[in-house]
């Protein structure tokens, strides 16, 4: 389990997701400084809205809560991040040695982490709000756009977020975000249970997840498990780093 710390040779990605509370925000803040840095707390105090600071303070908190219980030997406070070219955080410094790697990714209402052992990975939020869809136009390759003509119309907008998410998991377990354009990551025709796959990895180097972190949002997870490597442990630990653990649906 992550709480013992990720051992060499483990394949388990460990997925944590957070709520963002709509009402005291503020306590939602003070409850996080004691595990943020002097520079997190410079980064909070430039957010105009309660809104924001909530947002940043929950999710920077519970990446930092969630690499602890992956490596319990460096406290929260103590992890150091860079960030890439591409705008990808990563361990620098002596948490680079932990081998471990992560991504976090948050959204008006939720935060969701997901960490590894040396695997690449990328994880995504969003709102199902419908205002959230009229910014992804143009983000389709041609089997999607017409997978997504095919549906009945009031599922399109949620069809779309689903494409989002995971467009969104992958280029980020890339390491390259918006850089690599979304219409070149064809996923066809998404199926409503089973496994998910990407027309362009035909050797089946990579594995995806989505679910439903709660009501009003939902995600998507990407790893890199190698060619003709057997698939990763997903295990989900709730809405808290001390959630009680699960194996995500593949």
């Amino acid at each position: 389990m992550a709480e013992r710390g990720l051992l060499p040779g483990t394949r388990e990605a460990h997925v944590w997701a957070a709520r963002v509370p709509d009402s005291d925000r503020d306590a939602a803040v003070r409850a996080g400084l004691a595990l943020l840095t002097p520079a997190e707390h410079d980064r909070l105090a430039h957010f105009r809205f309660a809104r924001d600071r909530a947002q940043y303070a929950v999710a920077h908190t519970l990446l930092r809560t969630a690499l602890t219980r992956c490596h319990p030997e460096i406290p929260p406070r103590q992890w150091e991040f860079r960030t890439t070219w591409h705008g990808r955080p990563e361990l620098t410094g002596r948490t680079a040695g932990t081998g471990l790697r992560f991504n976090l990714s948050h959204t008006p209402g939720a935060a969701v982490c997901v960490v590894t052992l040396g695997t690449d990975c990328g994880i995504d939020v969003e709102e199902t709000a419908p205002h959230r869809t009229r910014r992804l136009p143009g983000v389709l390759a041609p089997a999607e756009a017409a997978a997504l003509a095919g549906l009945p119309a009031g599922g399109r907008a949620d069809a779309l977020l689903r494409y989002w998410t995971l467009k969104e998991a992958y280029t980020k377990a890339l390491g390259l975000g918006l850089a690599h354009p979304f219409s070149r990551c064809d996923f066809g025709a998404l199926p409503d249970t089973g496994t998910i796959t990407l027309a362009a990895d035909a050797e089946g180097k990579w594995q995806f997840h989505q679910w439903r972190p709660g009501p009003g949002h939902i995600a998507a997870l990407a790893l890199r498990r190698g060619a003709g490597a057997a698939g990763l442990v997903v295990v989900h630990h709730g809405d808290a780093p001390a959630g009680s653990a699960q194996t995500l649906a593949t």
